[in-house]
Formats: C-alpha cells, structure tokens, sequence
C-alpha cells in the first residue's frame, strides 16, 4: 500500500511492513563493498520507478530525508524485467523491496547492497469490501497469504 487507505467502505488488515534496498547486478563495482553511504551513490547511474506515481515518490522522498536531491535517473520504467535487465549489465542501480528479493525463485544476479535506506517502510496487507461476503475461493486465498505472511512480519 503506498498511501494509507482512508475509506470507510473498506477493510485493511496490515500484514507486516516491507522495506526496501539499493540493489545492483552482481557484476557491480558497489557488491565488493561492506558499507555504503547513500550519498555515495546519487551520481551512479539508476533505473528507477517514475517519481509520478506512489511507489515512486517513496523513493524521492528516503533520498530527501537524507538530505540528498533524488538521484537523476538514467531510465525511468514501472517493468522490473526491464529494471531487473538494467541490472544485470552490472552498470545499473536500482531499489526492489525487500519482500521480492527474499521470494523463492529470485534472480541470484542480484545483491542488495549495504546501505540504509531511511523512510523506505510500506505496509503489505489485505483490502477488502466492507459488508460483502467473500466467495469460498478468497477467503481460501487470504487465509493462505496470513500464513505465508506471518513469518514475514516476524523477519522484519
């Protein structure tokens, strides 16, 4: 969810909040590193979400917390093969949360690398209509994303 949800004809059950890492291909020169700083790496060059949209202006905005203009990207795309491709030239930066880097079947190409990252917490949950009764087949589906996301919210 990358806005609160403000409406009075839903539901939000919060599953746990998922944060998000600078993340290269594993050809980078910045994977060698132990420690880096944010600031280090606004002149590198980027994929990024457009900053138009939510997730976005997410990413804008952890840059100017930290007192940092947002990096200028070098392509701006909503496509993660695209990004995920970028990547894997190993020129490339970019941010995925840190839920899509830890699911099974991850591109093993990619490393997050060791910087923080301030403000970059969203929260994962579940949205439903108030009132209405949900088929067999998602209530099934939730109950299931509970429990895949219980341990989740515990690793975070």
């Amino acid at each position: 969810m990358s806005e609160p949800v403000v409406d009075n004809q839903l539901v939000v059950e919060n599953l746990f909040d998922d944060s998000h890492a600078v993340v290269a291909g594993a050809q980078n020169p910045w994977t060698r590193r132990r420690k880096i700083a944010l600031a280090e790496l606004v002149n590198e060059p980027w994929t990024l979400l457009p900053f138009d949209i939510p997730a976005g202006a997410l990413i804008a905005e952890a840059f100017r917390s930290s007192g940092l203009e947002p990096p200028r990207a070098t392509v701006f795309t909503q496509s993660i093969n695209v990004r995920t491709r970028l990547l894997a030239t190993g020129r490339f930066l970019t941010t995925f949360s840190r839920l899509s880097l830890d699911l099974p079947g991850r591109n093993p190409a990619l490393k997050a690398l060791p910087v923080e990252i301030p403000n970059m917490r969203r929260p994962i949950g579940i949205i439903t209509l108030k009132n209405r009764t949900l088929s067999p087949l998602a209530e099934l589906f939730i109950k299931t994303t509970r429990a895949v996301a219980k341990p989740l919210a515990k690793a975070r």
